[in-house]
């Protein structure tokens, strides 16, 4: 079957395995399978999963250098030094800094915010911004979120009386700062039982030292920080997240009341999804479009007044943002599938003027649509400059390739997954076949990029009892992701194109379970008229107005297409036409009056005009007779789809006996009647042009009728004949019946139908 991933089903525990944990653990046989599948199958393991415990923390001390951070700024505090938190622009960075900046506040200090701008200052630890902090009298800088890739900035501020502490969680570089002290998880040589903390984990873990107990209060900023920078939702992050949310669920900060509040987001639901798509981009927004410094008193502001305004603008902010993004996608996607591109395993899209703060984002967008690593740059030709972000898939780890170009850029930075640079905008072609060359070890461009999927079930198993039992199981994320099933279908109905520019998909699945498909719009024609269908999804709930149920959140459709794709329905779609098809038609005159009515998205023609072995055909119309009929579908390429439409008047039935006879009797009346006035004929009798039209053709044929010089007039005593063996009669009685059939078949019949005529 098509679909967009390569669906990789998890191992499955044995019977046995999953039976046994079901009884020790008290859960549904659905769920113990997961839980083999993860690793937690005994008591123990499940309550420190499901009841998080600030006790489970490890100790800060196990971080390198945590002692020598803790001596140095307690020591500046105690003398009453100058102290600035550089921090970063997203949302963990600013999460980052209001954590330190809460701590040192704890403790008696009156740190200085520095948040570098992207434009201005760039990722990470910048020369010329430490050098005018040098001079504004800062004696310790403190970084968070940033700094182990800065270890030449960082050795002149050593050189020059500015000591520096590095906070971070970045992938270490070849060359480590020489700072007063390195706090990363990950360091050389040390053995901190949790590596993946994010930077606002390893703030919050230097406040803990510092304060010598957990900073309760500051969960929330940990959990912001770590669902936005997408670390691993496991162990300490785990911890972080769950307390995290519940804090903002039940007594937010003021700050973080006012964003809900713009965003319209209901808090008493709120959990990581809601974080990472609503909240988490209107905060890193600011910091994509200008400075991010608002964020910091947005977080750590007391007045309701004050966030509100901030709240505000950071809502507007993200709006521009929005646009700005789709704006450059919309370029970024057809560089991104040009012959040229197609060819390459690892992507890099540049435009002139791409605003950089968004570049991050629209990388992410092309990984999804093409499976390959991206980098997105902003160029500033009469600057030479090119500065821009990359996004990749699980099989090319970024920093890595991106050290094997790295005399081509003149910065980058970052980790697995994401990463920054910077380079001259005339290295952008040698650096585009390099980084391809890199990528093209570890990517097919063929490839489909993987979906994890962790059980297949059947319809019994979608019920609410389950998705209330599964939500033990959040906060979902890295390394701890929702459970994703497959199933096979009997039924897919109410297939719908939602959404601007009908971009979503909504149907049911098995007659009563909802399904949301979102992005996967131009979909629909194909789900319809699917053969076969097998779905990859989540379990979601859907409340509208008060009430929820369950939903399927699709992640992927496979389809088995058949030969012959059936759009058939009660009327046109729109959208039906306005797709990259060959439209065809049996009859000229339906033709020329739908092309004055619709706008079509590919080739339209008649039947009888195509070239033999035609692809991507549409049959929109009816065809008058099973000779054409089947003369179409000798000369078309398989797959072919059908509309088979026909307007009312086309399926008028024959005029009854009695209908004839009116005709003959008005023409009678009338002799020399005008042809050319039948439809004042047909309003006499009180019938529908066609049947009018018919019957005069039957006349006609049976010698009922003359008609010259388009005058008709009636045949005085004709021979007795019956109506029905009359040749337009009976055309008319054959085209009736088939579009009967072609309009009323089942699925399964219309296809043997029209497949039996290439034989």
């Amino acid at each position: 079957m098509n679909s967009r991933f390569d669906w990789q089903l998890g191992k499955q525990a044995e019977a046995g395995a999953t039976a046994e944990v079901g009884r020790e653990l008290g859960v549904s046989p659905l769920l113990a399978q997961l839980l083999v599948q993860r690793g937690i199958t005994d008591k123990a393991t499940w309550e420190k999963y499901t009841h998080p415990s600030l006790e489970n923390l490890h100790d800060p001390f196990a971080l390198h250098d945590m002692d020598l951070a803790v001596a140095r700024i307690t020591k500046a505090v105690e003398n009453g030094e100058q102290i600035t938190i550089y921090g970063d622009y997203d949302v963990d960075g600013i999460t980052s800094t209001t954590i330190m900046k809460e701590a040192l506040e704890s403790i008696g200090a009156d740190p200085a915010i520095y948040i570098p701008n992207r434009f201005e200052d760039g990722y990470g630890p910048n020369l010329t911004a430490y050098k005018r902090l040098a001079e504004t009298g800062t004696q310790l800088l403190i970084t968070v979120d940033n700094g182990v890739s800065g270890a030449e900035p960082i050795a002149w501020a050593m050189a020059n009386g500015m000591d520096v502490i590095v906070t971070d969680h970045h992938e270490l570089p070849d060359k480590l700062p020489d700072a007063v002290a390195v706090v990363h998880p990950r360091y050389p040589g040390t053995d901190y039982p949790f590596g993946d903390l994010s930077g606002a984990g390893v703030a919050f873990k230097v406040a803990t030292a510092l304060l010598g107990e957990v900073p309760m209060e500051s969960c929330d900023l940990a959990a912001l920080g770590a669902i936005a920078d997408v670390v691993s939702l496991t162990d300490e992050n785990r911890t972080f997240v769950q307390i995290g949310l519940q804090m903002m669920r039940e007594n937010p900060r003021t700050g973080l009341q006012a964003l809900f509040e713009v965003a319209g987001i209901d808090q008493a639901t709120l959990d990581e999804t809601t974080v990472g798509f609503a909240i988490a981009p209107r905060l890193n927004a600011i910091g994509r479009l200008g400075d991010a410094t608002p964020g910091v008193k947005l977080l750590s502001t007391f007045d309701p007044t004050e966030a509100s305004r901030i709240a505000a603008e950071i809502d507007e902010e993200n709006k521009k943002r929005q646009k700005l993004v789709s704006d450059i996608a919309d370029e970024a996607e057809a560089m991104a599938i040009s012959p040229d591109n197609q060819e390459r395993a690892g992507l890099v899209l540049a435009g002139e003027g791409w605003h950089q703060g968004v570049v991050g984002i629209v990388a992410s967008r092309i990984v999804e649509l093409t499976g390959k690593p991206t980098i997105i740059l902003s160029v500033d030709s009469e600057k030479d400059e090119a500065k821009g972000s990359g996004r990749s898939v699980p099989s090319f780890h970024l920093f890595k390739g991106l050290q094997t170009c790295s005399e081509l850029l003149d910065h980058f930075g970052g980790h697995a997954m994401a990463a920054g640079m910077s380079l001259k905008a005339s290295n952008i072609d040698a650096f585009r076949e390099a980084f391809a060359k890199a990528a093209a070890d570890f990517v097919n461009p063929n490839d489909r990029l993987p979906l994890a999927v962790d059980e297949r079930v059947d319809a019994s198993a979608i019920t609410m009892a389950n998705y209330e039992e599964l939500q033990q199981l959040a906060p979902y994320g890295p390394d701890n992701p929702q459970p994703v099933f497959t199933m096979a279908p009997n039924v897919i109905d109410g297939v719908k194109q939602i959404g601007q520019n009908g971009k979503h998909l909504r149907f049911r699945v098995d007659g009563g379970f909802g399904a949301i498909a979102f992005g996967m719009g131009n979909m629909a024609a194909d789900l319809a008229s699917a053969q076969k269908v097998k779905i990859a999804f989540t379990l979601g709930l859907n409340t509208f107005r008060g009430n929820s149920s369950l939903q399927l959140e699709i992640k992927d459709i496979g389809l088995q297409q058949d030969q012959v794709l059936d759009w058939r329905g009660p009327s046109l779609e729109t959208q039906q036409l306005m797709q990259t098809h060959n439209y065809a038609f049996f009859n000229a005159r339906t033709m020329h009056a739908m092309q004055t009515r619709y706008t079509f998205g590919g080739p339209v023609s008649l039947v009888s005009d195509l070239p033999a072995g035609a692809e991507d055909v549409v049959l929109v119309d009816m065809p008058a007779n099973e000779a054409q009929l089947s003369a179409a579908m000798r000369s078309v390429a398989l797959p072919v789809t059908v509309l088979f439409y026909a307007s009312p008047a086309a399926t008028v039935a024959v005029p009854s006996r009695a209908e004839f006879g009116s005709v003959l009797h008005f023409i009678q009346k009338h002799p020399n009647f005008d042809k050319h006035k039948l439809g004042q004929l047909a309003r006499e009798t009180h019938m529908n042009l066609n049947q009018v039209i018919l019957a005069v053709q039957v006349f006609l044929e049976l010698n009922f009728v003359t008609i010259k010089s388009a005058l008709i007039s009636a045949v005085d005593s004709p021979a007795r004949k019956q109506l029905s063996s009359a040749p337009a009669y009976q055309a008319r009685q054959e085209e009736l019946r088939l579009i009967k059939n072609l309009q009323t078949a089942s699925r399964g019949d219309l296809r043997s139908t029209l497949l039996n005529y290439r034989r």
